[in-house]
């Protein structure tokens, strides 16, 4: 009986030690839920800001391409905007400081938002304030980079020969010059490829000896050295008007060109092979089929002046934008009333050019009717006069293309990509 009576009070003399353990366990495990709550809270406001930021270099990717000052100043407000877009924590937009938070170089933008104490907006906490931590700093980055583009989709159904020397005179043939053709002797071409060969026969009107032609270097305009080149004048076209499907006979590449060709198009897309139909929905829609720059696409001529397909599907073109204009002072497309943004709009579209060495044959189906695609140039699709299509030599983002190299002003398409 003393034993278990011995056990019995030394039972109850632990009743009390164990009340002041149970206790500081209930306080660790609601300090440790205090500070899941206030963790969380910064970890879910971190992903907010980054969704803010990463929004907003993409939608600053058109701005990049501008010259400067607009580039910065379109930069920095088309970020503002979006980030404004955005909440985070407690604030129901992300607020950006262009001069510390947006840095452009080169080809470059890099966005910070930033909810600092330093600068007032820190993120207030919940429990960790009974530790005397009232706030905390959360920031988040983003950079895109532009990048140059060798390729393009959406391109649109008109070809026009590219830029060669048509003004300096050649000994013996005056007519040559300014006549808006490119000319050369006549030839024996052997291996059907439409171009004078070395060691190919040739008919030396003037007697020099040499094969004589107008100048063009296919390697040049796809280096963008040469032909139309997409800079600013003097040394570049960027805004040059220019007839991208033609009516008169007298602008006509050859019999029966109107500058409208045949674009290849996905089998699923179920289109007829060519006609008027198909033309048309490839003025209006946008042809996913990738064409490269810089390579030999041989493309079938779609014959006669396609009236009624041209004012319809550049009209419903020109309707996706209605208040797009070419502002001369900028170089670049504009929007009457303030609206949209500075050199971005659907009616900027990608155009094939094609080698003006090889001009279009005659008729359908013949093999000569064809062009060989130098390049991909954009234009600005400015007015519609009858069945004349107007475009400016201009610009323009390619989303479905990958990039080649860093410098989105060395090339008419360009595309971008997150990097940070």
């Amino acid at each position: 009986m003393k034993r278990t009576s011995l056990v019995r009070g030394v039972v109850r003399g632990q009743r009390g030690a164990v009340m002041p353990l149970v206790g500081f366990i209930i306080i660790a495990l609601l300090a440790l839920a205090a500070i899941a709550v206030d963790v969380g809270y910064i970890l879910v406001t971190k992903q907010q800001l980054q969704n803010a930021v990463d929004a907003s270099v993409l939608a600053a990717a058109p701005a990049m391409i501008l010259e400067e000052p607009e580039k910065t100043t379109e930069v920095h407000a088309l970020v503002v905007d979006m980030c404004g877009r955005h909440r985070a924590g407690d604030d129901a937009s992300v607020s950006i400081l262009p001069a510390e938070d947006i840095i452009i170089e080169d080809n470059k933008v890099t966005v910070y938002a930033r909810k600092l104490r330093d600068r007032g907006n820190g993120l207030p906490l919940f429990f960790a304030r009974i530790l005397g931590i009232r706030y905390a700093d959360v920031t988040a980055k983003a950079a895109l980079e532009v990048y140059t583009s060798s390729s393009a989709c959406c391109v649109k159904p008109w070809a026009i020969a590219d830029l060669w020397d048509d003004e300096t005179p050649i000994v013996g043939y005056p007519a040559w010059q300014n006549n808006e053709r490119w000319d050369g002797e006549q030839f024996d071409d052997l291996n059907g490829n439409r171009l004078w060969d070395e060691g190919e026969s040739f008919e030396d009107e003037n007697g020099n000896g040499v094969y004589d032609s107008e100048y063009y270097s296919r390697d040049l305009s796809q280096d963008n050295l040469a032909g139309y080149i997409p800079e600013l004048p003097p040394t570049g076209h960027v805004g040059m008007q220019l007839k991208l499907k033609v009516a008169s006979k007298f602008d006509r590449a050859s019999s029966s060109y109107f500058n409208p060709v045949v674009l290849p198009w996905p089998e699923d897309y179920g289109y007829p092979d060519r006609g008027a139909n198909r033309y048309e929905r490839s003025i209006v829609e946008c042809n996913p089929t990738v064409i490269e720059q810089g390579t030999e696409l041989l493309l079938e001529s779609e014959p006669g002046r396609m009236v009624g397909p041209t004012n319809h599907g550049a009209k419903e073109l020109i309707l996706e934008d209605p208040t797009a204009y070419w502002n001369d002072q900028l170089n670049t497309v504009d929007h009457h009333g303030g609206g949209g943004i500075l050199g971005v709009s659907p009616r900027i579209i990608m155009i094939p050019v094609y080698d003006p060495r090889i001009w279009p044959g005659t008729g359908r189906l013949q093999d000569e009717n064809s062009i060989y695609i130098t390049k991909i140039a954009a234009f600005f699709l400015e007015d519609l006069k009858q069945d004349v299509v107007i475009g400016r030599v201009s610009k323009a983002p390619v989303s479905c293309t990958d990039p080649v190299s860093p410098g989105g002003g060395t090339s008419f398409t360009w595309t971008y990509q997150l990097v940070e």
